[in-house]
C-alpha cells in the first residue's frame, strides 16, 4: 500500500523518481507512461477480482440460496444474465491491459526466462478460463431456452464455475509470483 500511494505522489507532483531501492528503467522517464500503465494495472486488478469475486459469491451464496429454493428461478435467471454481462465486460478489459502489460514487462531487464515460463503459464491458464467462460455462456443460454421454469437447467449450466474460482485463484498466485521475481531482479 505504502509502494501505490508513494507512487501516486510521484506521479502527482510530475517526477519519475525511483521507489527507494529500486532501478529507474528507461521508459520511466515519461510520467504519462506511469500514469498509463497504473490505470492499465488497476483495471486489469478490478476486472480480476470482480470476475473471480462475483464466481466465489455465486459458489458461496447464490448456488445455495438456488439448491435450497430461497431464490425464484426467475431472479437466478436475471442473477446468471447479470454476472455473464460483468465477466464479458472483464473478459475484454483483461485481455486489453493484459496484452499492454505483457509487452511493457517482457520489454523490460527484469523478463529473465524464469519470469516468460511463469508468464506463459498464467496466459495459458487465463486462456483455458476464458475458454470455459465462452461455452459456459451458451449453455446458459441454451438451459434457459429449453427448460425456461427449470433452477436445475440453470444450475447445471453454471457447473464451471469451481473451475473458473479455482483457475482464477491459480492466477493470482502467479501475479504474486511475477511481481515477487521482478522484486527479486530489481534488488539483486
Amino acid at each position: 500500500m505504502v509502494r501505490i500511494l508513494t507512487a501516486l505522489a510521484l506521479l502527482r507532483i510530475g517526477t519519475s523518481a525511483a521507489l527507494p531501492g529500486r532501478r529507474v528503467l528507461p521508459y520511466h522517464d515519461l510520467d504519462m507512461t506511469d500514469a498509463a500503465l497504473l490505470a492499465a494495472r488497476w483495471a486489469h486488478s478490478i476486472a480480476a477480482v470482480a470476475w473471480v469475486g462475483g464466481g466465489i459469491f455465486y459458489l458461496l451464496v447464490l448456488r445455495p440460496a438456488v439448491t435450497n429454493g430461497a431464490l425464484p428461478s426467475d431472479s437466478a435467471r436475471a442473477t446468471a444474465e447479470r454476472f455473464g454481462g460483468l465477466v464479458k465486460l472483464a473478459m475484454w478489459t483483461l485481455v486489453v491491459t493484459g496484452a499492454v502489460l505483457f509487452f511493457t514487462r517482457i520489454s523490460e531487464p527484469t523478463a529473465t526466462a524464469r519470469y516468460a515460463a511463469v508468464l506463459g503459464l498464467k496466459v495459458a491458464l487465463s486462456a483455458w478460463m476464458f475458454f470455459i467462460a465462452v461455452r459456459r455462456r451458451r449453455r446458459i443460454a441454451d438451459a434457459v431456452a429449453v427448460k425456461p421454469g427449470r433452477i436445475r437447467a440453470v444450475a447445471a449450466a453454471l457447473g464451471h464455475v469451481n473451475t473458473v474460482v479455482i483457475l482464477g485463484a491459480a492466477i493470482f498466485l502467479l501475479s504474486d509470483v511475477l511481481r515477487y521475481i521482478v522484486e527479486q531482479e530489481l534488488g539483486g
